[in-house]
């Protein structure tokens, strides 16, 4: 049977507060439980939400203010009967296949510096040194402008999201980070990314990290890229270990730390 993760706004709006005798989902922040619940989660829900939870014909599930909406044994119970009235049927899968999605959806809108990652941030420090990601990128003061600064980024986005964007970089690029080649009346040639622009002017940070300001009556022709200046084939030239090592330090970089979830007590009569 497929299962189709439909939760609705609505019936997510509609939960009751999450009351005292509710158990606690028994695998909050276990890594393994996450990946586990992404390979149930591409299998059985992504024809509906997306094969990242990005969306479609269900909802957008990394969103984080719908997912808070919902206690974790709401979702669970919303996975496990289904929605009456929508296409999502109960899932007829043991109660530890619900849980591992439940925490996967979870994590799918958390801060990652939030959460317990797989990885050793110390070693991917290491990785991200070695691989001159600090050529575009800063961290607390140090590095390039050309990309994003990623001082704060473990607290504004998730490990999810995270993951996907050094993978996938031309999926997920940023606003004021797009690729352009601009060719100037005078004859001149400028690459780099552009940081604004309007009908009337060109805001342009070339690789060397020097910003131009242009009006449009100096420009002969400029072209947006849709692809990343961030290579795309790190999936290619990391181990696994590596990469999961990187992502596991940028999932602590933030300027507030937050201690990440723990994993709680079971308490008598949670759901396995």
């Amino acid at each position: 049977m497929r299962l189709f993760l439909l939760l609705l706004p609505a019936v997510l709006c509609a939960q009751p507060v999450p009351r005292m005798d509710e158990p606690d989902n028994p695998l909050t922040g276990d890594p393994a439980a996450v990946e586990a619940g992404r390979k149930l989660f591409t299998a059985s829900c992504g024809a509906c939400h997306g094969a990242t939870g990005e969306g479609g014909r269900g909802p957008n599930l990394r969103d984080g203010k719908l997912i808070r909406r919902s206690s974790d044994f709401q979702m669970f119970n919303t996975i496990r009967k289904g929605v009456p009235g929508s296409d999502m049927p109960g899932a007829n899968l043991p109660d530890a296949n619900i849980w591992q999605l439940v925490t996967f959806v979870r994590a799918l809108g958390a801060p990652a510096a939030e959460t317990i990652v797989p990885g050793e941030p110390s070693r991917g420090e290491l990785v991200y040194a070695k691989s001159g990601c600090a050529g575009c990128h800063m961290i607390s003061g140090r590095g390039g402008t050309l990309g994003p600064d990623l001082s704060n980024i473990g607290a504004a986005r998730s490990y999810e999201y995270l993951r996907e964007s050094v993978l996938k970089p031309g999926e997920r690029i940023s606003a004021g980070y797009q690729p352009v080649t601009v060719k100037l009346k005078d004859g001149r040639t400028l690459e780099g990314v552009a940081r604004n622009y309007t009908n009337y002017s060109f805001q342009l940070m070339d690789k060397d990290g020097k910003l131009y300001l242009l009006n449009a009556s100096d420009l002969a022709d400029a072209k947006v890229d849709v692809a990343s200046l961030m290579p795309a084939d790190y999936g290619e030239r990391l181990s696994k270990e590596e990469m999961t090592d990187l992502v596991a330090y940028l999932s602590k970089r933030t300027l507030r730390p937050v201690e990440a979830r723990r994993r709680p007590e079971r308490r008598r009569g949670a759901p396995r």
